[in-house]
């Protein structure tokens, strides 16, 4: 990429593309370096070891206690909800079932008089087909 500050230069695709390589890797520097400023120094848990504060810190075994005892929690209530989605889905299922029978049957008896119906007018006609030989 060129030093010169002139707006007018063109810049090719592969100049940009290396600017946005080093400018991300910059952002990621300084974004590491403000999340360690925020870490605690050496000096700083020594002198909380000698007072009080550092009693209330909870230590890695209860952590991964308590991490343990909310993965059991939020796997209960999954669980639960899961449960009831099944319980509201066959509801609905079994309401569109219902719908679906009902139209069904509307159907089934506007055409349930139609097999007497063909015999009566199969014989009739095999009648007249046979008188007419």
């Amino acid at each position: 990429m060129r030093d010169s500050m002139d707006m007018s230069t063109p810049v090719t695709r592969g100049e940009f593309a290396q600017f946005e390589i080093r400018l991300e890797q910059r952002l990621a520097q300084l974004a590491t370096k403000a999340e360690i400023a925020q870490l605690a120094t050496k000096a700083e848990l020594a002198q909380l070891a000698t007072k009080a504060e550092l009693a209330q810190l909870a230590t890695k075994a209860e952590l991964e206690l308590w991490g343990g005892a909310l993965l059991a929690r939020l796997l209960e209530r999954i669980d639960r909800s899961e449960q009831r989605l099944l319980a509201e889905l066959a509801r609905h299922t079994r309401a569109s079932y219902e719908d679906m029978s009902t139209q069904i049957s509307v159907i089934d008896e506007k055409y349930a008089d139609l097999p007497p119906r063909v015999s009566k007018l199969e014989t009739t006609v095999l009648r007249s087909k046979r008188a007419g030989r």
